[in-house]
């Protein structure tokens, strides 16, 4: 009986948002490889086969977590008008990198369409369709923003700048990675695409982009 009191007690302080949101937060401090049915557990103070009464296994454990990424994505408002809408989505999916760097990659590697992914999707559509595109037109644009944000997003997380480094130790790191008898106009061409405020080369390229939607509408 005392077994199955504190059994039904487990049962009763877990859930599948909780679940999740443990298992996101595991992810973020040790990576994704440390993600385990068995670690997850211990982080809840849980028996380990508590957690299948909520998540199958540890490919459903994933596909919550991309679910998860998923409702931090921020749904077109149909208040704004369509700049302000695909501005604020695009955004949101780059920031995603930022929050979540271990997990981020799963936002398209499951293979699946959360309800909240198609929610945000439609309200970017519905944005455009506001100022005069069709669904179609629509979809072509939201494609090209979404490759943007999530390309964007995992390129700063290859390539990520050394934390709190001078700009001398960044041009000393850069030249690091250089083969040794590079002339120097090949060194300045390296100075030149590497040395950028990735934060405006965002919002630039995000401006490029929004001015050749803009010149497309009707």
């Amino acid at each position: 009986m005392p077994r199955a009191t504190a059994a039904a007690r487990t049962r009763g302080r877990l859930s599948r948002a909780g679940i999740l949101a443990a298992a996101l937060k595991l992810v973020d401090l040790d990576g994704l490889e440390a993600l385990t049915m068995r670690r997850l557990a211990e982080r809840l103070s849980v028996d380990p086969m508590s957690l299948y009464n909520h998540v199958d296994g540890k490919d459903a454990l994933l596909d919550g977590l991309a679910e998860a990424l998923w409702n931090e994505v921020e749904v077109p408002d149909e208040a704004v008008d369509w700049e302000q809408s695909l501005r604020a989505f695009t955004t949101s999916l780059r920031g995603l990198a930022h929050r979540h760097p271990h997990s981020f990659g799963l936002l398209m590697a499951r293979g699946i369409f959360p309800a909240r992914e198609l929610q945000a999707i439609d309200g970017a559509i519905g944005a455009l369709e506001r100022a005069g595109l069709s669904r179609e037109q629509g979809a072509e644009m939201i494609r090209t923003l979404f490759a943007y944000a999530v390309g964007y997003g995992m390129l700063e997380l290859s390539a990520p700048p050394p934390a709190g480094a001078t700009r001398m130790e960044q041009i000393v790191s850069l030249t690091r990675t250089l083969p040794q008898d590079a002339p120097i106009e090949l060194i300045e061409v390296a100075r030149l695409i590497c040395d950028c405020d990735m934060d405006y080369q965002f919002k630039l390229g995000l401006d490029l982009i929004v001015s050749g939607l803009e010149a497309r509408l009707p």
